[in-house]
């Protein structure tokens, strides 16, 4: 847990890892730097759905043993004790967060995943998702790829 204490924990939503991947991504160079700065500057910590579409968005588009690879590096990358198991009791306790946000229900697992975790959470669906976080009660920072602040701590 000593990893926690030390370095911000961050949230990605899986289509800033798929953003990384994919050749044509408007945004893949700031994807791929934000996902440099993990393990170093930050933590982090995600819903468990984030393995089925990461891995199988890659699998249909790239192929299987490509998304073991991401498999595993998640596994590196996501401490156990900030996976949140996308369980009964974890989507009962995300679904109003649809309903008070106006997003989709896989975004409000994402976003209770930062609020449990008190992450920064980051996105490249601006519109229907991180837009409608701008101001929410729950102080939680919430960015566009393109706005994220802290590129200037990749090396």
């Amino acid at each position: 847990m000593s990893e926690t204490t030390t370095k911000r924990v961050l949230t990605l939503d899986s289509n800033v890892f798929v953003g990384a991947a994919k050749g044509d991504e408007p945004y893949r160079k700031k994807c791929s730097e934000i996902l440099k700065l993990v393990p170093d500057s930050f933590v982090l910590s995600e819903p468990s759905i984030v393995y089925q579409e990461v891995c199988g968005t890659v699998a249909r588009r790239v192929g299987a043993s490509e998304a073991t690879e991401f498999g595993e590096k998640l596994d590196r990358f996501v401490p156990q004790e900030l996976l949140f198991v996308c369980d009964r009791n974890f989507c009962l306790s995300s679904y109003s967060l649809c309903s008070e946000y106006g997003i989709y229900s896989v975004d409000a697992l994402y976003l209770g995943t930062a609020i449990g975790s008190g992450a920064i959470l980051v996105s490249l669906d601006d519109e229907d998702f991180i837009g409608r976080l701008r101001k929410n009660r729950h102080n939680i920072e919430a960015y566009h790829v393109s706005d994220f602040p802290y590129y200037a701590m990749s090396k």
